[in-house]
């Protein structure tokens, strides 16, 4: 595991580290500091970032709709959300001024509820039309904004929809499932083939990134993926617990890629902006210096059964969770605790250079 921090990286938890621990992740902290306003924001993506679409999808489809997920949500409900409370795009939702998250666009019954935006995420999907079963994959996710840019034209006017699209934020959390899926490769092939299979899917990444902004989009939001080597569910096939490298190297080398085609894209496209949140970079920042961020656990799920809580899933059986919520990394055996994503969210607004670039979110809504 990498342990050397980057200059600018350090200055960050230079930053952080000068704060107490209880503002870094206090409910105040976007708040306090809002970020640019928009008029809506559409979210694409995986499990990361769904709201409750699932909920709506057939058995088979990953879902949250049962306790413990929820526990810190408020009125401790469980929302769908893969979390002990909220996610990411909550946090983002607040500090652009929106009261809050926008609906999943399953639970959406009119045009109106669209207005300031619709969150089209499906957990278990990819950008890979068969990654996971009975999901809503990324193709399917953009189909689906072409019905809400179509009504929102029918709602309000070709000229004054054009313009709120324009001005809106496109937020994408996409891409670990589709390598997930490669994990029973990783021992067989060579450098070459990983690269190959990365241009793939990327590749079918930056075509939807096209489509959409045929339909309107031009500020787009895109988190990177992280060090899905080192979930618990992985870590759990060490005996020492440690991570994956294998499954790091090739979340690493769609980081690259991915941060090439939207350079690509914004030289390309007229008006095409964005911010790439390197999810991967601050994770080596976390498993270097757990306690600057405020966490005591790294390797371990808060929520679940047996060895680092990853062998049974969270709700299922005999599985528990911890009290200590917020210095824990990991909910369950895959996915994050809510500090984990108002971190993200954090540093997604209002980062360096060298976490969220070319520009923030701030400063990508002010362009």
């Amino acid at each position: 595991m990498a342990k050397k921090i980057p200059a600018l990286i350090s200055l960050y938890l230079f930053f952080v580290a000068s704060l107490e621990p209880t503002y870094v992740f206090g409910d105040d902290l976007l708040a306090q500091r809002p970020a640019a306003t928009a008029p809506a924001l559409y979210v694409f993506g995986d499990s990361t970032a769904d709201v409750g679409n699932n909920n709506f999808r057939p058995q088979d489809a990953p879902k949250a709709n049962f306790a413990p997920y929820g526990i810190d949500f408020s009125g401790r409900i469980p929302t769908g959300r893969f979390s002990n409370g909220f996610i990411g795009v909550d946090y983002i939702a607040r500090a652009m001024g929106l009261a809050k998250s926008p609906p999943p666009f399953l639970a959406v019954n009119s045009s109106w509820e669209m207005l300031r935006g619709v969150n089209l995420a499906s957990a278990g999907s990819g950008i890979l039309d068969n990654t996971g079963k009975d999901v809503i994959a990324m193709v399917a996710q953009v189909k689906d904004f072409e019905a809400v840019a179509s009504n929102l034209t029918a709602c309000l006017g070709e000229d004054i929809a054009t313009f709120k699209l324009g001005k809106s934020l496109f937020f994408f959390s996409v891409g670990s499932n589709d390598l997930f899926a490669q994990y029973p490769l990783l021992s067989r092939i060579g450098d070459a083939q990983k690269d190959q299979i990365v241009a793939f899917i990327v590749n079918k990444f930056k075509h939807q990134l096209k489509r959409l902004y045929a339909l309107g989009a031009r500020k787009y939001a895109v988190a990177g993926t992280g060090m899905i080597g080192c979930v618990p569910a992985l870590r759990l096939q060490s005996p020492s617990g440690d991570c994956d490298e294998k499954l790091n190297d090739l979340s690493l080398r769609f980081k690259k890629a991915t941060r090439a085609i939207l350079e690509e894209l914004s030289l390309s496209l007229d008006g095409f902006k964005y911010s790439f949140l390197d999810a991967y970079e601050l994770g080596v920042a976390v498993e270097a210096n757990p306690h600057m961020f405020g966490f005591t656990e790294v390797k371990s799920a808060c929520c679940g059964g047996g060895r680092l809580k990853a062998e049974t899933s969270c709700g299922e059986g005999n599985a528990t969770y911890c009290g200590e919520r917020r210095r824990y990394y990991f909910w369950d055996n895959v996915h994050p605790t809510q500090a984990v994503y108002k971190l993200s969210a954090q540093v997604s607004l209002y980062g360096p250079p060298r976490l969220a670039n070319p520009v923030n979110i701030h400063d990508l809504l002010l362009c």
